[in-house]
């Protein structure tokens, strides 16, 4: 039975033709869904936003896929099991991967490293297309190699997906997709533009951060109209592989629910709030450098829990380099039990002195520019593996309130 109806979404009327009377319409927001099991046309009264240079272009897509890190292997896995879950009801004809190079990695730079969306794409017989080093401005985007572009000469892919790729796509390229380009970005655009939102957001102690699907600007990173974004509360104490692991996920479904209902997201994409930008720059070597007369004791917790996993907590022991490990920030009730237990030592409690309980050695806690204690339960000297703090201590003679690190 065929029947229509007329329904407000928002400030947009839409004009329903249903094959079937099981219509399922959520609002909210962020976003609607109407059910896959009822053949739909929606016709908005409101086209003036549509982006005229697409072509109409039908599912299912090719699609041409960015990626590198667990980040972006996220959203690949996630239309990788949409394309084998619908079979041929899928939006996703085919999917291709561009990767940066393999890196060299380890010591002496002796081992070649592959990214996981490599890996991944090796593992699901994808085809794989390697991007040059450093930039993609005299790359010439590859030409589909599904069966059917072969036999047919079809020439160009119908979107790019990008996620957490690391490279500018220049205008040729974007605008070789007949249904255009998208960017899956881990923060309420126009917040946090740039490399490192998630270690951002934990540095400055946000407690809410997000995910936007942008389409790509042909000129500035992290700046194209926004097709979709969720918010989420950041859970207390996240680290970036915590935080990382919970919006890639969260970045996956949202890739997929935008991909399903693209024409619509497209039509009422929104320009960004330029008046809104803040920065996220890539994270660098000497802010995991610590100069103790300069840092509280809650900023080195955030440091260590935004950026470690890239670059260790450093610091100077006797002249030497050391890294700090597991470390947290203990409750003021356990500060001050620590300095309880050891009042019958004259401690100088200036910034980098190294304290600990010698009754038990599980933790050492060095003191901060605001007479605050970080806790440490690892360290790792200079050309050494990561050891206890226990034997640490044991092994290099460390003296409770009488020995400092050095600020680098």
């Amino acid at each position: 039975m065929m029947f229509s109806c007329r329904a407000t979404l928002g400030r947009y009327k839409i004009k329903i033709n249903l094959k079937h009377n099981n219509l399922l319409l959520l609002r909210s927001p962020s976003y609607f869904i109407i059910s896959n099991e009822l053949f739909w046309r929606a016709s908005f009264h409101n086209t003036s936003r549509q982006n005229k240079q697409l072509k109409k272009v039908s599912p299912p897509y090719r699609i041409l896929f960015f990626g590198s890190d667990y980040f972006s292997l996220e959203s690949l896995i996630a239309l990788v099991d949409q394309q084998k879950s619908e079979g041929t009801s899928s939006f996703v004809k085919s999917i291709e991967v561009v990767v940066p190079p393999d890196r060299r990695t380890g010591r002496g730079l002796k081992t070649i490293t592959q990214s996981p969306v490599k890996l991944f794409a090796q593992d699901n017989n994808l085809i794989i297309h390697e991007a040059p080093p450093k930039t993609l401005q005299t790359w010439k985007i590859p030409k589909p190699r599904d069966l059917e572009a072969i036999h047919f000469d079809i020439d160009s892919f119908d979107i790019g997906v990008v996620v957490s790729f690391g490279y500018f796509l220049p205008p040729v390229i974007l605008e070789s997709f007949t249904k255009g380009s998208m960017n899956v970005h881990p923060s309420l655009l126009p917040k946090y533009r740039g490399a490192a939102p998630i270690q951002h957001a934990i540095l400055n102690g946000d407690q809410e951060t997000g995910i936007t699907i942008q389409e790509l600007h042909h000129e500035i990173f992290d700046a194209g109209k926004i097709l979709r974004q969720i918010s989420m509360t950041i859970p207390s104490e996240s680290t970036y592989q915590s935080l990382e692991s919970i919006l890639a996920a969260e970045g996956a479904e949202l890739l997929i629910d935008t991909l399903r209902y693209l024409d619509y997201f497209q039509a009422n994409a929104q320009e960004q709030d330029i008046t809104k930008i803040t920065k996220a720059p890539k994270i660098s070597k000497d802010m995991a450098e610590i100069k103790w007369n300069q840092i509280t004791a809650d900023r080195l917790d955030k440091l260590y829990r935004a950026i470690s996993h890239q670059y260790p907590i450093t610091t100077n022991f006797i002249e030497k380099r050391i890294q700090l490990h597991n470390i947290s920030l203990p409750s003021e009730l356990k500060q001050q039990k620590i300095r309880n237990k050891i009042a019958n030592i004259k401690v100088n409690y200036s910034p980098g002195t190294i304290i600990y309980d010698s009754k038990s050695l599980d933790s050492i806690y060095v003191t901060c520019n605001d007479d605050k204690l970080i806790e440490c339960r690892s360290v790792k000297m200079e050309r050494k593996n990561e050891i206890s703090v226990k034997d640490w201590i044991n092994g290099y003679g460390v003296e409770s309130g009488k020995m400092k690190f050095e600020s680098l």
